[in-house]
């Protein structure tokens, strides 16, 4: 049996992936949001701020995984594993803090969900409802919501070594070019507008209490992350004095 050499096992990584298998991606979108949103809202099907958000985020996926796949094969990669493979001692210990940011984050995109699709569900039961939207403020979040998930996208393109777990590859550089020359991790920051439009997208101001639950689970996030690159990655450190914000330009 023949081993690949390092050479080799890097061109599959910069290898594209079958359209077959990014496609799906989009009715992955669409079914997995879309079975929670429904069924919580007792199968409100003329829920339009729904199917909008739906489509709105099944199309900028299909479109943005095409150009990834395109441009930037490797990233789809890293985001798919799911073991840690380049960990030190000195960086063991900051990556490891996953165990708990994972459930957080997933609370609060489920509460981002959840309150909206509730309050449809018992839309009229009390009344006049206390926290009411305008139309004109969805259509705001729609495009907050949207502008998040492009900027997630152009991220991914910009950074092959994006991962969801926290883990530094063997051959990873830094990157320090694009919106990184910006910020330091603005693929949180394209995660943090979209998550704050999407519960105004679907008429809900509660629902900002899972939208400001992530975003703080982000903050503690970086703070591990960033201790993780400092010990692992040679010049973050120089990096990190250089660009100052983490997330948006001038404010943080």
């Amino acid at each position: 049996m023949s081993q690949d050499t390092p050479s080799e096992q890097i061109d599959k990584m910069d290898k594209p992936l079958p359209i077959w298998l990014i496609l799906p991606f989009s009715v992955y979108i669409f079914i997995i949001f879309g079975l929670f949103l429904f069924p919580v809202s007792k199968w409100t099907w003329n829920w339009w701020e729904a199917w909008v958000v739906l489509c709105i985020m099944s199309i900028i996926t299909t479109v943005g995984y095409l150009l990834i796949n395109q441009k930037n094969p490797r990233v789809l990669r890293n985001r798919f594993k799911i073991r840690k493979q380049g960990l030190t001692k000195e960086t063991k210990s900051s990556a490891g803090s996953d165990w708990f940011i994972f459930p957080l984050l997933t609370i609060g995109l489920f509460g981002s969900l959840a309150f909206p699709a509730v309050e449809k569900r018992f839309e009229g039961f009390w009344g006049q409802y206390p926290f009411p939207i305008p139309w004109w403020i969805e259509i705001i979040g729609m495009v907050v919501m949207t502008s998040g998930w492009i900027i997630m996208i152009v991220a991914q393109i910009q950074n092959a070594y994006a991962s969801k777990i926290l883990d530094i590859n063997k051959d990873q550089k830094l990157i320090d070019t694009g919106l990184y020359s910006k910020v330091r991790h603005p693929l949180y920051s394209g995660f943090c507008f979209w998550i704050i439009g999407l519960p105004l997208s679907l008429g809900s101001v509660v629902a900002l209490a899972g939208s400001i639950t992530a975003i703080l689970t982000l903050i503690i996030r970086i703070k591990f992350e960033e201790d993780m690159l400092i010990s692992g990655m040679e010049g973050y450190e120089e990096y990190r004095q250089r660009v100052k914000y983490k997330l948006i330009p001038g404010i943080y």
